[in-house]
C-alpha cells in the first residue's frame, strides 16, 4: 500500500479536498470522521494516501498554527474558519473607486492583529490615485504599507517580496480588487473579477476558500469577500492588544486594564491629546472597544 504523503490543502468544496504535493493536485476525500466532520480548510497541512495519479484520501491532519476566522452567516454567535496556517495578510483596500475608509481599515487590521498574523497594507489601484495621507498614517504606526497596481504592474515586485516565504491571506472589502491581485501575481489563477455594483462598492466574486501559489515558496489563500466585520468573537482585551501604538503606550497606564476612556492616569489618553495617536486611529479603537464589549455581554451575559 502506498505510505501517505504530506501535502496542502488548496481548496475544500463539495466534500473534496484539493491536495497540493510535489507540484501536482490530488482531488481527495477524507477517510473515517474526517469526511464527515467539514473542518478541513484551504490551507490546512495534511497527510494523504494517493490512490491514483490525480485521486487519494486525507488519513489526518496536522495542528494548525493560525487561523482566520469570522462570524458564521446567519448566526453570528458560530465562527466560521476561512483560512488555516495562515501567518501573514495583506489588508488590501482599493486607493480609489471605492475610496477607501479609515475605520473600516482598521477594522481588518484589528482583526489580524488578533487572529496573531503579520498584517502588511497594501492599497491596489495605483493608477487611480495616491492616498497618500493613508499610507503615512499607516507607515507611522509601523505597518509594511504597500502602493500598488494590478492594472499597470507598478509595486508588484515589492508585493511578492513581501510575500516570498509566507502563506498569507487576502483580506479586504470587495471592489480592492483581491482577485485582480491574484491574478497579476499568478495569471494562471484565474480568479473571477466582479464589477463595481451602484455606489463604487463591489459585488462579491469569490466563493470557496482557495490557496494560490504566487511564486517561490509563497502562497495567498484567496477568501470569500467580507463587507462588514462582526467582532462577536473578539473580547474587550484583544482589542486592546489590537492596536500596536495604542499597546505601546498602554505600558505607562497607571492601571494594567485601562479601556482608555475615562480612568485617571491614561497615558493613552495623554498621548492621543498630543496628537501622539491619530484622531481616526483612537476613534475606531472606541468604537471597536465598545461592540466588542456589547457582543460579549450579549453571548455569556
Amino acid at each position: 500500500m502506498t505510505e501517505p504523503l504530506p501535502g496542502v490543502v488548496t481548496k475544500a468544496v463539495g466534500g473534496f479536498f484539493f491536495v497540493h504535493h510535489a507540484g501536482r493536485t490530488y482531488r481527495c476525500v477524507g477517510r473515517g470522521r474526517l469526511r464527515r466532520s467539514g473542518r478541513i480548510v484551504a490551507g490546512d497541512r495534511v497527510w494523504f494516501r494517493p490512490l491514483s495519479a490525480d485521486e487519494g484520501v486525507v488519513e489526518a491532519v496536522e495542528p494548525r498554527k493560525g487561523e482566520l476566522v469570522k462570524p458564521a452567516a446567519g448566526d453570528p454567535s458560530r465562527l466560521q474558519v476561512l483560512a488555516a496556517n495562515v501567518d501573514q495578510a495583506c489588508v488590501i483596500f482599493a486607493s480609489a473607486s471605492p475610496d477607501p475608509e479609515p475605520q473600516a481599515v482598521d477594522r481588518f487590521l484589528a482583526l489580524t492583529e488578533a487572529c496573531g498574523l503579520q498584517p502588511v497594507v497594501c492599497f491596489n489601484k495605483r493608477d487611480l490615485a495616491d492616498p497618500q495621507q493613508l499610507r503615512a498614517l499607516y507607515q507611522s504606526v509601523g505597518y509594511p504599507v504597500l502602493w500598488v497596481s494590478a492594472r499597470t504592474g507598478e509595486g508588484l515586485d515589492r508585493l511578492r517580496e513581501a510575500l516570498r516565504g509566507h502563506v498569507s491571506v487576502f483580506v479586504g472589502p470587495s471592489g480592492a480588487g483581491k482577485s485582480s491581485l491574484l491574478n497579476a501575481l499568478n495569471p494562471q489563477a484565474r480568479r473571477k473579477v466582479g464589477e463595481l455594483g451602484r455606489g463604487g462598492r463591489g459585488r462579491h466574486t469569490t466563493t470557496v476558500a482557495e490557496l494560490v501559489p504566487v511564486g517561490e515558496d509563497a502562497f495567498v489563500v484567496d477568501t470569500p469577500g467580507v463587507d462588514v466585520l462582526a467582532f462577536v468573537h473578539l473580547d474587550p482585551d484583544a482589542i486592546r492588544r489590537a492596536f500596536p501604538e495604542i499597546r505601546r503606550l498602554a505600558a505607562a497606564c497607571a492601571f494594567p486594564d485601562c479601556a482608555h476612556r475615562e480612568e485617571p492616569g491614561c497615558a493613552v489618553r495623554e498621548a492621543a491629546a498630543r496628537g501622539e495617536v491619530a484622531p481616526s486611529r483612537f476613534r475606531s479603537y472606541l468604537t471597536l472597544l465598545q461592540e466588542a464589549e456589547e457582543a460579549w455581554r450579549a453571548r455569556y451575559g
